[in-house]
């Protein structure tokens, strides 16, 4: 998992919890993709098969997330414009690079940490999330319940991997490292609203003195169609 929207929602809100839902779905398809990519080239067939069983799980969790969503949308007839699966918001949003896959630029060991920090987050924002739904949409609870009980299975396996696999010293440091990375990255998903209205007028300022200074600059003028034809040698007219 990676960028996930706040989620602690005081009052019920039908096109906000869809949101949330919606994020929540594309995190966790981005999820299932990283495990296959991770199964595929892993040179250990136990391993291949639990990163198989485990994006099979994400999968599944993706396409629950999905019904739940248009279930609301469906209810409380929504507008689903914006909260459609679009497969590019899985790179504009940061869920997946661009340019490479996790498991590209980690040891197993590490990758191990980062899967079990990511899931602990996971399951904690999802169960802030379902306690915000318990009282207006039990059924829904309910099946996020489901879900909950795999995010802690693949949390502890990972996690159970890495401390045998890292020595104490090592795993302590380098879980209390992926942690606080975590925290961070969610953070700045759950205040990107405040963040864009502090720089978004600075731009608009740096923009604004740029456009002011390039008018006292001697900027070379574009020469014009007639120019260019004068400037034509006549004996390389073909």
């Amino acid at each position: 998992m990676f960028l996930i929207p706040k989620s602690s929602l005081k009052n019920f809100d039908p096109e906000r919890c869809c949101f949330v839902l919606n994020e929540f779905a594309a995190a966790e398809f981005a999820s299932g993709l990283e495990m296959l990519y991770a199964a595929k080239n892993i040179n250990n067939k136990k391993l291949s098969e639990g990163f198989i069983r485990h994006a099979l799980d994400e999968y599944k969790h993706s396409f629950i997330f999905n019904n739940l969503k248009n279930q609301i949308v469906s209810e409380y007839k929504i507008n689903k414009k914006g909260l459609n699966f679009v497969p590019n918001h899985l790179y504009n949003k940061g869920y997946i690079f661009k340019d490479h896959f996790i498991f590209e630029k980690k040891k197993i060991n590490n990758f191990a940490i980062f899967i079990g920090a990511n899931e602990e987050i996971a399951e904690k924002k999802l169960v802030a999330f379902a306690n915000h739904l318990k009282n207006q949409k039990k059924s829904i609870f309910n099946e996020i319940q489901s879900i909950l009980k795999d995010e802690e299975k693949h949390a502890e396996y990972s996690l159970r991997f890495a401390k045998k696999n890292n020595g104490l010293l090592s795993y302590k440091i380098k879980i209390t490292k992926e942690r606080i990375i975590s925290y961070l990255r969610h953070l700045y998903a759950n205040n990107l609203n405040k963040l864009s209205f502090i720089f978004y007028p600075i731009l608009i300022t740096i923009l604004i003195i740029v456009g002011l200074l390039s008018c006292f600059l001697k900027l070379k003028k574009k020469t014009s169609i007639d120019d260019i034809m004068n400037n034509i040698e006549p004996n390389s007219m073909v």
